[in-house]
């Protein structure tokens, strides 16, 4: 058995600080401090301190499953600029690593805007525009790094709430105004509908089609529902059509409910034909027959080694009594039928799960069809393998 890929941090372009610790602070003390004296002064310790209170309310908001009394937090402005000050940072960190993870995917999406002249990044269910932020911020790292011109760009943010879409707006704006490679190149166009509503309000196709914590936070066709079948059928078809270059990511939580959701989701788009073969997934998966995770007592999740940098988020984390260690997700990302994925090596494998037992050596699963494999790991000295890990397993 060898290791193929090691569990290493991730690493945050440059203009991450600058981002979420001057732009982020500073859209929150100007549209929601609650006295006008503050308005015009450095975001400080006073202002951490009266901020946090949402912060920690929407915290204990965000669990599993939506419950009965959770708010359509959005609509509250105690919440949005909770959700913008930490959650924001949090689930962009999420893009970012995934953005890294596949690089190639990524490269794809630069890769179709060169040839049809626009990148065109459809964010559905998008808030203030997390997962575009973290795709802003890796072009712009990209184009520092290689000294390419940054093309055209045309963001299509879908949300319900207007507010919020407002408050990313304003984001995307300074940090257009603040870097010379984005100045005068970011459209944003928004639209006020549920998500699904994508095919009917975006033109054209996409070089990367961007799905934040939909399933999790939001309700649509689902193919769960009988009922249902025939438009969930029609609306996965049509986003995937639109979805070329980088093809479609979807992120949401590491909870049991929502990635049992997504990987039955798969396995579904595979029987009904949506996508046909293993080089339409990008990841986590190296194959596209049944998933063995769809239900049972585990989930296809994934922990990433982390260390956020802002010195506001720090604060916040500490204050939550979490300082944010690991990025925990799951996601499927759909490669395009003209930017496939390469053919997986025949003996590579997952690891869908930490090591099991605590002996000398230590059981570890590994995603293979409908049904999870079960292998021995090396004596304790040896590196560990941990979760969402790829290794090479023996010839049988």
């Amino acid at each position: 058995m060898q290791k193929q890929q090691q569990t290493k941090l991730i690493t945050f372009p440059a203009a991450w600080t600058w981002l979420m610790d001057e732009a982020v602070t500073q859209l929150v003390k100007t549209h929601y401090s609650p006295r006008e004296s503050w308005k015009n002064k450095p975001f400080g310790k006073e202002d951490a301190r009266f901020f946090f209170k949402g912060i920690e309310e929407l915290s204990e908001f965000f669990t599993e499953e939506r419950p009965k009394g959770m708010p359509a937090y959005f609509q509250h402005p105690k919440f949005r600029s909770a959700y913008i000050l930490y959650f924001l940072p949090l689930q962009a960190a999420k893009f970012i690593s995934l953005f890294q993870m596949h690089a190639s995917a990524f490269e794809a999406a630069w890769e179709h805007a060169k040839k049809s002249g626009v990148l065109r990044i459809a964010d559905l269910g998008s808030g203030p525009g997390t997962a575009s932020l973290a795709a802003l911020l890796m072009f712009l790292e990209r184009s520092t790094r290689t000294g390419e011109e940054i093309p055209k760009i045309v963001l299509e943010w879908i949300d319900t709430n207007r507010n919020s879409l407002e408050d990313g707006r304003v984001l995307v704006e300074q940090l257009s105004e603040s870097f010379s490679r984005l100045r005068n190149r970011v459209e944003i166009r928004t639209h006020v509908a549920p998500w699904w509503k994508a095919p009917l309000l975006i033109e054209g196709k996409t070089s990367l089609l961007l799905l934040g914590h939909v399933l999790n936070e939001s309700s649509g066709p689902s193919p769960l529902r009988e009922d249902d079948r025939a438009n969930w059928i029609d609306l996965w078809s049509g986003l995937f059509a639109m979805a070329e270059g980088g093809g479609t990511l979807i992120v949401d939580l590491a909870a049991r409910r929502t990635s049992q959701l997504l990987s039955r989701f798969r396995d579904e788009w595979i029987s009904s034909r949506i996508f046909e073969n293993d080089r339409r997934i990008w990841g986590p998966c190296l194959h596209a027959k049944a998933c063995p995770l769809a239900d049972g007592r585990d989930w296809c999740h994934f922990s990433v080694p982390t260390e956020i940098p802002g010195m506001w988020f720090r604060e916040f984390s500490k204050g939550l009594g979490s300082e944010r260690q690991w990025l925990k997700f799951s996601y499927l990302w759909i490669a395009s039928k003209d930017f496939p994925a390469p053919s997986p090596d025949s003996r590579a494998r997952r690891v869908i799960s930490d090591p099991l037992g605590k002996g000398k050596t230590a059981d570890i699963l590994i995603c293979e069809p409908e049904k999870p494999g079960r292998i021995r790991t090396k004596p304790q000295g040896a590196a560990p393998i941990y979760r969402g890990e790829i290794i090479r397993v023996p010839k049988k």
